[in-house]
């Protein structure tokens, strides 16, 4: 490192595993020949967030580099605090001296717990804990593996309100502050943990714009990611914390509770930001509620049943991976020990993109039970956790394609294709390795009271008892595929979100098959595919391949 200048590796020397995460923004991947901070026994196992090509000319290279400058700054009390309670960028990566991504630790495993399908399956898997998990009914949260109590809810928000109150002392307000992108715990305290902090503002600059995820947004004409918007999204996700609801604004609920949290509620939504509680004044409340609260776990008979809605996948591992980043490291390590983390380790969390793919032509497929539609909603990738939740059980009985369904988790893959013309093949759900050949749709989410996003491809099922199953699909792109392509002119358009197998007939709108051969996620230059033809995509990937059949009396392409 050079002195006075941010921690920074080059990204040649980092030797990366297993892709974790794809969104919008960028992709996050394991790290498996880097560690940092290893003052502590050690150091941590590091992940690596690339942001797109996209993105980049927005990034604010310098707000990047004094995210990681922070940590050095603060005295050691803050500085452990800081990386105990978030998820702070630790390193900045360059590509030949240009900012590219940063380096942070895995996620904490006390924000896991073993989650339970509802389909009935006694398989258990270890996902984040995602906050958004509690804003349905006690029900569906005793149904899928949690364990929490009414104490344990207050206790939670007294934990992220006290938080909220250092981090803007510090000179950090976080913007989109949603359940998507925080964790917890209940062992052995109640406690938050705060992903997605590239996003967050450090004294007024952001790495990239600002965005807000849909349904906790502040009020038309405020500025976003400031004290008062953050102390709003805190009154909302109290008023849903309580209410059991990812929509309400209704206070009820919660002056249930306490009568003095009403009365922060009622004041905490008001349009006068000047009027708003601090957040000193919820954390004071909520202990003082929780001191008499019940600590009697919630059970299915809690509350009465509603519909829920899951987490979007914010921050899910990778199919086969145990959650965070395998403890293999080998080959060089940096030694970064910032004055304030010399004496402890810090903790940070793995920030997971929301998988988001920018589709090149949209599908909008014709069937009762399922089709593709796009929706126009936008949402922020990063950082949250596994949205793949089945249909919660109903007095309907499921059908068994229903269940097809209901079994399908985030970051499964898909060998079901579509040339966008008819339905999906097969109409139900087939899941396969995301490394073979023909696993041409990954799961971003799966969704039941709310729409995904514009930039996911929808695959909408209705299920016999009334609710619907959204599951939302990226591409999954792989060397060996084949897709349809027309040509205007010299040039050939493909239609990436119509994969087929290369055997398959060319429906009367499209001329060609394409086939590709070679697929650089991360992007490539002008020249990567040689002879064959190259098309970047928005997702950032570019995919370099050959047209290997045609309708007949075309020119070759």
């Amino acid at each position: 490192m050079t002195p006075g200048r941010s921690p920074v590796v080059e990204h040649h020397t980092l030797a990366l595993g297993r892709q974790l995460g794809r969104g919008g923004q960028g992709t996050v991947y394991e790290v498996t020949n880097k560690r940092i901070n290893q003052a502590d026994g050690g150091g941590w196992d590091v992940a690596y967030k690339e942001y797109t090509a996209t993105v980049l000319p927005d990034l604010d290279a310098a707000a990047l580099a004094s995210q990681v400058d922070l940590l050095g700054e603060l005295d050691a009390a803050e500085g452990r605090w800081l990386c105990d309670k978030t998820a702070w960028p630790a390193v900045v990566v360059e590509r030949e001296g240009q900012a590219c991504g940063f380096l942070m630790r895995a996620v904490p495993d006390r924000f896991r717990f073993a989650y339970q399908s509802l389909a009935g399956t006694t398989v258990q898997t270890r996902r984040l804990a995602n906050l958004e998990y509690l804003l349905n009914d006690d029900t569906y949260v005793a149904g899928v593996g949690l364990t929490i109590s009414e104490r344990d809810r207050l206790l939670l928000l007294a934990d992220l309100a006290a938080a909220l109150a250092r981090l803007h002392r510090i000179g950090i307000t976080v913007g989109d502050l949603s359940p998507k992108n925080l964790l917890f715990t209940t062992d052995p305290k109640p406690e938050c943990f705060l992903i997605d902090c590239d996003a967050m503002r450090l004294r007024g600059a952001t790495v990239l714009p600002q965005a807000e995820t849909p349904d906790w947004r502040i009020p038309a004409g405020e500025e976003s990611a400031t004290r008062t918007s953050d102390i709003y999204k805190l009154t909302l996700l109290a008023i849903r914390l309580f209410a059991r609801d990812q929509t309400a604004a209704d206070p009820t609920a919660l002056a249930a509770i306490s009568p003095a949290l009403g009365d922060l509620a009622h004041a905490g939504l008001t349009t006068d930001p000047a009027r708003r509680p601090a957040p000193t004044a919820w954390a004071e409340q909520l202990t003082t509620a929780a001191a008499t609260a019940s600590t009697a776990p919630a059970t299915a008979a809690s509350s009465p049943r509603k519909p829920h809605r899951p987490p979007p996948a914010s921050t899910s591992p990778a199919p086969g991976h145990p959650g965070g980043i395998a403890h293999t490291p080998v080959g060089n390590q940096i030694s970064i020990n910032w004055p304030a983390l010399k004496a402890f380790a810090a903790v940070a969390a793995l920030i997971v993109v929301v998988a988001v793919f920018v589709a090149t032509h949209s599908h909008d497929g014709s069937s009762s039970a399922s089709h593709g539609s796009p929706h126009a909603t936008h949402s922020q990738g990063s950082g949250s956790d596994d949205s793949g939740m089945p249909t919660r059980p109903s007095p309907t009985p499921l059908s068994a394609e229903d269940k097809e369904f209901s079994n399908v988790s985030t970051d499964d893959c898909l060998s079901n294709y579509t040339n966008m013309d008819r339905d999906w093949t097969p109409s139900t759900p087939s899941t396969t390795s995301c490394s073979d050949t023909d696993a041409y749709f990954r799961v971003a989410s799966v969704l039941h009271s709310t729409a995904c996003t514009s930039d996911d491809i929808t695959w909408s099922h209705s299920n016999s008892d009334g609710t619907r199953t959204r599951l939302c699909l990226n591409r999954n792109y792989a060397a060996g595929q084949c897709t349809f392509a027309h040509a205007k002119d010299d040039s050939l358009f493909i239609y990436t979100n119509a994969a087929t197998p290369c055997y398959a007939p060319i429906p009367d709108s499209y001329q060609y098959t394409v086939q590709l051969t070679t697929v650089y996620p991360d992007g490539a230059s002008d020249d990567a595919c040689g002879d064959d033809r190259l098309w970047k995509v928005d997702s950032g990937a570019t995919l370099c391949g050959k047209a290997i059949r045609k309708h007949h009396g075309l020119p070759d392409m």
